[in-house]
Formats: structure tokens, C-alpha cells, sequence
């Protein structure tokens, strides 16, 4: 995800995360009826550098292939492994199920270094998720130094829907399944001149079992800080809490980053940090990082 930011060197990266969560820990005993799987959004970002960014969210379905179906056609039909047959007959008898979901505007910066809501929770047919489909409403803005500015949706369109992998779930049990989702805001909030803005979403499937993250902390925040990691040529930025400097940034795909602290006020100097090393589905603490100036 890709954000012009007052960067000097880099282009920065955002990710809103959406986590589409099956059977948290206080659900963990409660029985699933049969034929249906639980699932639950939980609703999470990493910080941009504006203001505020509220996204009107009032729907979010799933696209499910029954197990009924699966079997019938895996059972039934042998045409000797033709995968694009194998789909055809699947999405014939695919359904969407709706979740029950605390509609509204979510402002995604409260949502910051690792914080997350519960956005959506329900039961659906039991199968495989295909796609995850989100529709907006027209009350989407963001504020820059203050100020207010309308989000229009890109060619008026409301609905943004999303493919899903066999590689991209994560099977807590047959009847409990994950799902983690990032929001785009770099390739999402589109600037057409000094005051006019339209969301055009862009979201991705993404598991935290196969990326790493990295942690730490920035002093002092009269620095007015923000810490991106860069790596195979892309760059995932936060932003330091202000009470106490802390940062978080999920979703790196490789197991060395360099880190740039970029100081932006009150005459304090950059600083980056090379070679850190990362481990796929752990994170990384590097401390505190004292910035001079």
C-alpha cells in the first residue's frame, strides 16, 4: 500500500487492517450447529499521516462454496481434474451470507499499534469463503489540520469486494476459520487537487502467521516521529503514540528491514537503523530509539 508522506526517501505504506476472526477465546466453547461456521471482523489500522479518516461501513457479506456443493461435484463429476471446471460448478451454487455487523463511521486512526474493534460477527453455511464483499455508505471524510474533507466513492460505487485463498485462511478448527483483511489507504484515498478527495477502496487477504512485525519505541514525541520499515522494496510506515512514543508495524513480508525514523519538528535529526532482523510470525521489540538534535 502505497502514501505519499513528507518523507524525504520514501514512499510510505499503510495498512488498515480488517481481522475477520472465527471463535475468539470467550467463544472457544461455545458449540457451532451443524452445516454452520462461525465468524467474527474485528476491525484494526496502522496510522496515516492525517488527522482522522472515517469510513462509513453498513455491510459485510461473505461469499461461501457449501461443503454440499464441494462434495457433490468433487463426488459426482470426474472430468479428471480440470481446475477452471471445478470453479464453474462451484460458483453456480455459491451463497452470501450476511454478518451481523455494529454499522456506522469508524474514524481508523483510534485503531492504531495493534488496537482493534469488533466490526462484524455471525454464522454462515458451512464451506469455503471465496470472497469477502464490503459495502460503504456515503459518510466518509478525512481531516487534515482540522479541517474537515468530504470522501467521495470512486465512480459512486459502494461495494468493494475481495478474493480469498485456500493459502489466506487460517483454520483455528473445521468449524472456526480467520481471516485477517487490510484496508489500503495509500492506494485507497486518492488527492485530486488541495481539497477534493475520493475513496477508492483497495483491500488485501493477509495472515499474521506468514509476515513478522516490528516494535518499539520513539522519544520524544516533540519529535513528532514516523517510523517506516523498508524492505523488498516496499515500506510500511507508523506512527508513535504521542503519550509514550510507542509504534507497531504488522505486515512485513521479508526477515530483514531497515528502519528510518523520520524527525519531523523541533530541529531533531533522522535516524535509520539497517539490517534488522525479523522472524515470519513473531515480532520484533528494537527498543527505545533516543532521537538528537
Amino acid at each position: 500500500m502505497k502514501l505519499s508522506v513528507c518523507l524525504p526517501v520514501i514512499t510510505g505504506i499503510i495498512l488498515f487492517t480488517f481481522i475477520i476472526y472465527t471463535s475468539c477465546k470467550k467463544e472457544a466453547g461455545i458449540a457451532v450447529p451443524a452445516g454452520q461456521q462461525r465468524v467474527q471482523i474485528r476491525l484494526s489500522d496502522d496510522p496515516i499521516p492525517f488527522s482522522a479518516v472515517f469510513v462509513d461501513i453498513q455491510r459485510v457479506e461473505v461469499q461461501v462454496i457449501p461443503d454440499s456443493c464441494l462434495n457433490k461435484y468433487h463426488d459426482d463429476d470426474d472430468h479428471d481434474g480440470d481446475d477452471d471446471h471445478d470453479h464453474d460448478h462451484d460458483s453456480r451454487c455459491s451463497v452470501w451470507d450476511t454478518l451481523d455487523i455494529h454499522a456506522g463511521v469508524y474514524d481508523l486512526l483510534h485503531l492504531a499499534n495493534g488496537t482493534d474493534t469488533i466490526l462484524a460477527t455471525g454464522l454462515t453455511v458451512a464451506g469455503k469463503i471465496t470472497k469477502i464483499r464490503l459495502t460503504l455508505g456515503d459518510h466518509n471524510s478525512v481531516v487534515i489540520d482540522n479541517v474537515s474533507y468530504p470522501l467521495n466513492l470512486w465512480n459512486n460505487n459502494h461495494r468493494v469486494s475481495i478474493s480469498v485463498r485456500g493459502e489466506d485462511v487460517d483454520m483455528i478448527s473445521p468449524s472456526n476459520l480467520q481471516f485477517w483483511l487490510d484496508f489500503d489507504a495509500g492506494r485507497s484515498i486518492v488527492r485530486l487537487d488541495n481539497n477534493h478527495f475520493v475513496l477508492k477502496p483497495f483491500l488485501k487477504v493477509w495472515l499474521p502467521a506468514h509476515t513478522a512485525s516490528l516494535s518499539g519505541r520513539v522519544i520524544p514525541g516533540s519529535a513528532h516521529a514516523i517510523v517506516a520499515a523498508i524492505f523488498n522494496g516496499d515500506t510500511l510506515v507508523a506512527i508513535p503514540r504521542q503519550d509514550d512514543g510507542n509504534f507497531k508495524i504488522r505486515g512485513i513480508t521479508s526477515t530483514t528491514t531497515d528502519l528510518f525514523i523520520n524527525a519531523t519538528s523541533n530541529g531533531y535529526r533522522d535516524t535509520t537503523i539497517t539490517g534488522i532482523s525479523l522472524t515470519i510470525g513473531s515480532n520484533k521489540d528494537v527498543g527505545t530509539i533516543q532521537l538528537h538534535q
